[in-house]
């Protein structure tokens, strides 16, 4: 009896890959199970869905019957040690669905009938998204290294990021120091995405004045960028960050995105948002209704546009969520997002008209729930500005619609995300600063537009490209991210795994 069973649509996509994408013709030479194997990869490696979901049923090619195929093939059970992995997936599996499966009373370690229904939904899910990932244009192995959270061998990861000399850097600190009448110990060195960062603790409290005076010269004196910031709960602590040359930044995607929506699903957030990877190579996500207003601003280059897509992948997330965005490019900045039901794009001249939709929105929420309705029955509504600064500078008054919506709107399930490229006091007045409370510098060309949107300096330091800087109104710290990459066709198969 067979213990996995696919369809004619399943068949002809794991012969299309064997083929196409690894270049096998005959069966002998690459057998079709390996590809039952990568499906599976692909799975365990997706955002979770609990057993009960009927996403399972969705997330399947349908078609004819097709082809058998064994555990002593899919996992190597029965086989030797080096390709016996069966153990493993159970293992996997039950650490994937532990809560489901202990409060279920169900052991997939002794149940073989329970352990093959999930294995089957496993891997079945795995081949719809095969089919709906790969194209016959994509490099397999590229698919592969952008999926299944695999890295270029090491001899390719030499060659492409050769050694820096970043070694020896905290002696030059410390000499630098040194000669200033500083004395600094090293706490930890490491490597980052972008920098190689020093973590020193200084030895006299006393000198922590002139420890922030000097540093001032650090770029000068190392020949690169160096951004500072105070480690958060230890006295005379601070991380150096210093600027890698861009051949050797590690570009952040897929792989990265897929980690951060996994790390958000543990989260009991309600409008949960991954904004990147921290220096320390760590998810950073927040919950935008706690924020509960955002700005966005950063220079042409800084990854604004890229940032903003990704906080909205994020939000689609929730099923009970409405996105209105006003795009000044008349929805060419958000083309992935125009066949999307439970999103609205406006052009500028449409933009007093969608704001004070929102405002009459809001109040009728108000009202509603005044009558015994509750706003906990009301979808979430987002409201998303791009370019800010232009749409203020061409009418004045919608500077004071968005200040009145801002004041009130939290309450009513009403958020919103105000983007700009260019932060000027003109155009985000004090009242607005002060009922949008969240920030997200990105690149700035300079230390007073930094200030403008962070209240500090900072953001003029960052190198571009997704580099940011975030204080949230709940913490007030500032947290430096690196935001990821998607392009065009990621966001849109991203879009179609959506709930």
């Amino acid at each position: 009896m067979a213990d996995f069973n696919t369809n004619h649509h399943e068949e002809l996509l794991i012969n299309r890959i064997r083929k196409d994408g690894f270049g096998f013709k005959e069966e002998n030479e690459f057998p079709k199970y390996f590809i039952l194997r990568v499906a599976l990869a692909w799975a365990l490696n997706a955002p979770f869905l609990p057993l009960e979901s009927r996403d399972w049923e969705r997330k399947r090619l349908e078609g004819d019957k097709g082809k058998e195929y064994h555990l002593e093939q899919i996992t190597g059970k029965g086989k030797d040690k080096k390709e016996d992995f069966d153990l493993l997936i159970r293992s996997m599996l039950y650490i994937k669905h532990k809560e489901e499966l202990d409060r279920d009373k169900k052991d997939i370690f002794s149940d073989e009938k329970e352990y093959l229904k999930i294995l089957n939904r496993y891997i079945q899910r795995g081949l719809y998204e095969l089919d709906n990932t790969y194209k016959l244009s994509d490099c397999f192995y590229q698919w592969c290294l952008d999926n299944l959270h695999l890295s270029p061998t090491q001899e390719k990861q030499t060659k492409e990021n050769p050694k820096s000399n970043d070694e020896g850097y905290f002696s030059k600190l410390q000499d630098y120091f040194k000669r200033q009448g500083i004395g600094i110990s090293l706490m930890n060195e490491e490597d980052s995405y972008r920098h190689h960062i020093c973590k020193i603790e200084l030895l006299d409290s006393t000198k922590i004045q002139a420890f922030k005076s000097k540093s001032h010269y650090l770029d000068d004196e190392l020949g690169e960028s160096v951004y500072i910031e105070q480690i958060k709960g230890i006295s005379r602590a601070y991380s150096l960050q210093i600027t890698k040359p861009k051949e050797q930044w590690r570009n952040l995607g897929l792989n990265e995105f897929k980690q951060g929506l996994k790390d958000l699903s543990k989260q009991n957030y309600v409008l949960g948002i991954f904004a990147g990877m921290s220096v320390d190579k760590k998810p950073f996500c927040f919950d935008l209704q706690t924020t509960p207003h955002l700005l966005v601003a950063g220079t042409t280059g800084s990854g604004k546009s890229v940032l903003l897509k990704n906080i909205i992948l994020c939000l689609l997330r929730n099923q009970n969520i409405e996105i209105s965005i006003i795009d000044p490019k008349a929805g060419a900045s958000f083309k992935e997002f125009k066949d999307i039901k439970n999103i609205e794009i406006f052009t500028t001249q449409e933009t007093n008209e969608c704001v004070e939709k929102f405002i009459k929105e809001m109040e009728s929420r108000y009202e509603r729930n005044a009558k015994g309705e509750g706003f906990e029955s009301m979808p979430y509504k987002i409201l998303v500005v791009d370019e800010l600064s232009d749409l203020i500078k061409q009418d004045k008054e919608i500077e004071t619609l968005l200040i009145r919506l801002a004041q009130k709107a939290r309450e009513a399930r009403i958020h919103l995300i105000l983007a700009t490229q260019r932060p000027d006091s003109a155009t985000f007045s004090g009242n607005l600063r002060t009922n949008v409370p969240s920030r997200i510098a990105l690149k700035v060309g300079k230390s007073t537009e930094s200030k403008i949107i962070l209240d500090e300096t900072g953001a003029d330091k960052l190198t571009g490209n997704g580099d940011m800087l975030i204080k949230l109104s709940e913490g007030g710290a500032l947290q430096r991210v690196i935001g990821i990459y998607l392009g065009e066709k990621e966001i849109q198969n991203q879009l179609k795994t959506m709930p």
